[in-house]
């Protein structure tokens, strides 16, 4: 079987303090709830997502390229050890951690948002109905919120690495 909740647990303990390290509960809410308001929203107003097959291609494009990037944190991470060592002190190595679990769960928000539309598209469905609509919305919402996660923590990264 496989066991995806190491991979939420992984993202959500990324929501935390660094100096205090407790949940940030106000980012939780943020990343998770908004999403929520908006897919039910569109399912209270009936919106239906048209072009099914356009929207799976550009998930499939974003989850090849998120894939390159953790092929990537890998070796950014090795370098990180060999530079500043494994212990907790290493930030680069906090920060590619943080990165890893950010974009494995980006990761798998894609492929279940793929999956979703995969199955739309090859039933022949260009237009989903409003419940499905609902959920893609949550989905391509968080999704959205947890790249642009990705892309704060990419800039951390790179500013750190200067220094």
């Amino acid at each position: 079987m496989i066991d995806l909740i190491p991979i939420v647990k992984d993202h959500f303990n990324t929501l935390r303090s660094h100096s205090t390290n407790k949940i940030l509960w106000g980012e939780v809410v943020f990343f998770y709830g908004a999403p929520l308001i908006l897919g039910g929203a569109g399912f209270a107003l009936s919106w239906k997502i048209g072009g099914v097959g356009n929207i799976l291609a550009a998930f499939a494009i974003l989850a090849g390229l998120l894939f390159n990037l953790l092929v990537l944190l890998f070796d950014v991470a090795a370098k990180a050890v060999q530079v500043g060592g494994a212990g907790s002190q290493n930030v680069r190595l906090k920060l590619a951690k943080q990165l890893q679990a950010n974009v494995t769960y980006a990761l798998l928000t894609a492929l279940v948002a793929a999956g979703i539309l995969g199955v739309a598209s090859g039933m022949g469905m260009e237009k989903v109905n409003r419940w499905l609509s609902g959920i893609l919305l949550i989905l391509l919402a968080h999704f959205t919120l947890t790249l642009l996660m990705i892309i704060r923590r990419i800039r951390s990264a790179f500013l750190n690495s200067l220094v």
